[in-house]
């Protein structure tokens, strides 16, 4: 089950520490909005750093001679709040489809934006380099049909059914990062794991 819980542990892996997050540069366009993303798999964060360092690279963020070594995860703590409202999708659902397909092509599923817009917090499934591909044919219309349609929903994920898919909370707004302690960041390069 995907929850979370007061004083949970939630990993970002990056290029750079992320002590102070500032929502102004996250990005739209992913699973789910716009907003900080963040796991409670500490090895997914490790596995993302490298991802991270590349992106930056392109957009120019560093230097092409960035030691990879130097990538880090910063790890916070999670503090409760009933105020903060959050939703965790359960599993490779219908709607968690249609979801992070809308997020991914706004025309899709517009209602669906609209329902989860005033939402601090949205849990679910993370899309891995597998599932973003599935999803991306998904979305295209071309291979599953159209989606939507029973047919495509279907396909699409009885595809994603089989993948490892682990967590991600994406926090969308201030009250939900001020909600987020950080505690400290690990040297990508001093990690064993």
């Amino acid at each position: 089950m995907i929850e979370l819980q007061d004083g949970m542990l939630l990993y970002h892996g990056s290029y750079i520490s992320i002590p102070e997050i500032d929502l102004n540069r996250c990005f739209g366009g992913l699973d789910f909005g716009r907003g900080f993303y963040l796991t409670s798999s500490y090895e997914q964060a490790y596995n993302y750093v490298q991802l991270s360092i590349k992106k930056a690279m392109r957009i120019g963020n560093v230097s092409e001679n960035f030691n990879p070594a130097d990538g880090q995860i910063s790890v916070y703590k999670f503090h409760y709040d009933p105020n903060i409202l959050a939703y965790c999708f359960q599993g490779a659902s219908v709607e968690w489809l249609h979801f992070v397909a809308a997020n991914r092509k706004k025309d899709l599923f517009p209602q669906l934006l609209k329902k989860y817009r005033t939402i601090d917090i949205i849990g679910g499934k993370i899309a891995d380099d597998q599932t973003a591909r599935t999803l991306q044919r998904y979305i295209g219309g071309a291979d599953f049909g159209l989606p939507g349609t029973l047919e495509a929903d279907r396909v699409a994920i009885e595809k994603l059914l089989p993948n490892r898919l682990n967590d991600q909370f994406c926090f969308r707004t201030q009250d939900a990062i001020d909600h987020l302690e950080f505690i400290r960041s690990d040297r990508y390069g001093d990690i064993r794991l």
